[in-house]
């Protein structure tokens, strides 16, 4: 008998699904809040620029000057306003126009040679000036050509030597070439007796266009805008109190905005915060006040008391003055019974650095030295760890402002290797990218760093050539 016929098949077991894997605790702020990339990184990408109201003006009138214009003109603007991302929008829209440009940005180590403005240019210079000579012909030469050229006020002593002489053999024809150079420095001080080129280029400016401060409403949208980038939203990710203190933080600078939007998403990563709220930006910035127009409280430090002693002598010797001119004109009033009402004027004053009798002149006129100021609060390892660990990562890449607000924020609370590495980031032996170096404030930090107990920031220290301390014991 044979067997049924269902019985001679083989059969398969199929596999059991796997497992879903434990993708463990996140690593970054990206893993946290569920971004595929950081929102602000301060570096303008393709699609990230946003035309607010507040720039609308400027970068018209930008846009203008290279399609048609001739001559130079400047975009002036404090540092992290966004002419970058302006000259690099203008530049976009005139190449699809038809119109060459030539963009000339900062390097990531903030400063710009001779031979990098001359390949820009369009050449493969050597360092003779004939080659520079040719390479401002070629550039005068049809077709005509737009010069967009970043941070004026941070190239060396040739460049702009270059720029100048290009500027003085540009004519003013119609069809002649466009140039824009954007600067953060204000214009009078960029008149400077010991850099003459500098002043007689901006001399030759026929426009200064100026770049505005954005607007809270605008800080709002530029935030909302580069979470949505990023695959995020505000709303889930920012309480409207905590929004509120962040715009107001801002200044309505996008480049800060960037740095402190930062700050907060690592102390929020640090601190495990499913959502940011007013806690975790006090984290990362420390507790914040409410910015007020005028600052009613009496002033605590030397500065404060000297303007409150000056303008209370201000107003007393204004109401002194009133009073005597008010009674020399009465007819009927003596020079002696002028001069005893306004002694008495000044007798019922509020005294002003006055000499008590009872006590030593000395005593009286030096205040008692304030205690040296604490910490800002002390941050859990784990939250210092991570501010560390951010700020390194911004110094790597260039962006020396993000990286002094991590390392600034973390030494504020106590920590010592951050006062040293924010002392780095000033060091001209450690040549900062981006960053301009100021031996006064490493050695500033360092000492702080060696109170803090740091025993490397003495050998930094030394090296520096700043004046020795002993850590405490």
């Amino acid at each position: 008998m044979r067997p049924p016929s269902s019985l001679m098949k083989s059969t398969t077991v199929p596999d059991k699904a796997p497992l879903p894997v434990d993708p463990g605790p996140p690593e970054t702020y990206l893993d946290l809040y569920g971004l595929s990339k950081p929102p602000f990184s301060g570096t303008p990408e393709q699609g990230r620029y946003t035309l607010f109201g507040t720039h609308r003006r400027a970068l018209e009138l930008v846009s203008e000057h290279v399609a048609t214009g001739s001559g130079m003109i400047l975009l002036q603007g404090e540092q992290g306003v966004g002419k970058t991302a302006t000259l690099r929008s203008v530049a976009a829209a005139a190449a699809e126009a038809g119109v060459r440009t030539i963009v000339v940005s900062t390097p990531p180590n903030g400063r710009i040679s001779l031979m990098q403005l001359l390949s820009a240019l369009g050449g493969r210079p050597s360092a003779e000036e004939a080659t520079a000579d040719g390479l401002i012909t070629q550039f005068l030469a049809p077709p005509r050509k737009a010069l967009l050229a970043d941070d004026l006020d941070l190239m060396p002593a040739d460049c702009v030597r270059l720029l100048l002489t290009l500027a003085q053999r540009t004519p003013n024809d119609r069809g002649a070439p466009a140039i824009v150079l954007s600067t953060s420095a204000d214009l009078m001080l960029m008149r400077d007796p010991k850099r003459p080129e500098l002043g007689e280029l901006v001399s030759l400016a026929s426009n200064t266009v100026r770049l505005s401060r954005l607007d809270p409403t605008e800080i709002r949208q530029y935030i909302e805008r580069s979470f949505w980038i990023a695959g995020g939203t505000t709303r889930r990710l920012i309480t409207p109190d905590a929004m509120k203190v962040i715009i107001a933080q801002t200044n309505g600078v996008p480049g800060t905005t960037n740095r402190l939007m930062e700050a907060v998403l690592t102390a929020g990563f640090a601190r495990g915060d499913p959502m940011i709220t007013e806690k975790t930006v006090a984290a990362a910035m420390g507790p914040t006040a409410p910015r007020s127009r005028y600052r009613a409280s009496q002033p605590s430090d030397m500065a404060g008391q000297l303007i409150q002693i000056a303008g209370i002598g201000l107003l007393v010797l204004g109401a002194s003055a009133f009073l005597y001119r008010g009674l020399s004109e009465q007819a009927g009033l003596g020079v002696s019974a002028s001069r005893k009402l306004l002694s008495s004027a000044l007798s019922q004053a509020p005294p002003v650095g006055t000499i008590s009798k009872e006590r030593p002149p000395v005593a009286a006129t030096v205040p008692e030295q304030p205690p040296a100021a604490k910490p800002a609060g002390a941050l859990p390892p784990e939250l210092v760890a991570a501010l560390m660990k951010r700020g390194d990562q911004a110094f790597g890449f260039g962006d020396v402002a993000a990286a002094r607000l991590l390392y600034q924020r973390a030494a504020e609370s106590g920590d010592g290797p951050a006062a040293t590495a924010l002392g780095r980031t000033y060091d001209p032996m450690f040549a900062a990218p981006g960053g301009k170096p100021d031996p006064a404030r490493a050695s500033e930090w360092y000492q702080k760093a060696i109170m803090l107990g740091d025993p490397h920031a003495a050998d930094l220290l030394m090296r520096l050539g700043g004046p020795q301390h002993v850590a405490p014991d």
